[in-house]
């Protein structure tokens, strides 16, 4: 029951950390309320690691740092407490694993909720400051599918939300739990 509240909470505020990032990176006005959300609910974890890895680009690098880190002491403190016998190198190095699994399905999500917010507002308000942040990131992932527009109908996103389910309900889990039997190996 800890471990999942541990991963709940860790989900949550990794999807917060790497929404920041991605807004920041699609240039999102700082008085935006969803860009002061991420802001507020990160800038305790983010600023300091600011101080240790500078951006590459417009690359918020102290975001990701914030979201590996997050989803490691996650799995390092699930450790301790499921094997209090001690670490050894093969525990180690499934968390980190765990730790990449977990930030791929993180990024997932974000963009999920990215697609589906880009969604609803083309309908409320689609020359909003937010939507044209929206465009900034998901216009380079679905370029390859641009075929699929008609007219004023744009239906590329929905290519990008099969793949991403597919990630999110196939292959994780796979990899999640082949992971899961060479730990116990």
């Amino acid at each position: 029951m800890i471990a999942k509240l541990l991963i709940l909470f860790s989900d949550g505020l990794s999807i917060v950390c790497l929404a920041r990032c991605l807004l920041q990176w699609a240039q999102l006005e700082y008085k935006h309320p969803l860009a002061q959300f991420c802001a507020h609910t990160t800038d305790w974890l983010v600023q300091p690691l600011r101080k240790v890895t500078p951006p590459i680009g417009r690359w918020d690098t102290a975001c990701v740092l914030a979201s590996i880190l997050i989803y490691y002491l996650a799995f390092t403190l699930i450790s301790l407490i499921a094997l209090p016998g001690g670490f050894s190198i093969k525990i180690i190095a499934a968390n980190m694993f765990f730790t990449v699994l977990s930030v791929l399905k993180a990024v997932a999500y974000v963009l999920l909720l990215g697609l589906v917010l880009r969604m609803v507002m083309s309908f409320q308000k689609p020359y909003a400051s937010l939507q044209v942040s929206l465009h900034r990131i998901f216009e380079p992932l679905s370029k390859p599918f641009v075929f699929l527009k008609f007219g004023r109908y744009d239906f590329s996103g929905s290519v990008l939300v099969v793949v991403l389910w597919f990630w999110l309900s196939a292959i994780l889990p796979q990899l999640t739990s082949k992971l899961n039997l060479w730990l116990l190996n």
